[in-house]
């Protein structure tokens, strides 16, 4: 799992990630790496691009709420694939929260 797409995941699940001792983030991690190589490899170049976006705004080290800031920015944004971003782990941390019930 890249920079960015660890701190969405824990930017979204919060503490039910710290409660469920980190299966949340494990599940994300595994879903991403069982993608067929050609959506992973969409889906790692916009984590590349948007954490380096990410880092120059908010400096090397943002807080969580500038994550949250940024992916709520992701979700009105007029380019589809950015606005699919955060959908994506979203997705896959409630399912994630589903399934560790």
């Amino acid at each position: 799992m890249f920079w960015l797409e660890g701190r969405v995941v824990d930017a979204i699940a919060g503490e039910d990630d710290a409660r469920t001792g980190g299966a949340i983030t494990d599940f994300v991690d595994s879903s991403l790496a069982a993608m067929p190589q050609h959506l992973r490899l969409g889906v790692a170049l916009e984590s590349l691009g948007l954490g380096a976006w990410v880092r120059l705004r908010h400096g090397p080290n943002p807080d969580v709420d500038a994550i949250r800031r940024s992916i709520t920015g992701w979700e009105h944004n007029p380019i589809g694939v950015v606005r699919q971003y955060p959908r994506l782990l979203s997705s896959l941390v409630i399912f994630a929260q589903q399934e560790l019930r």
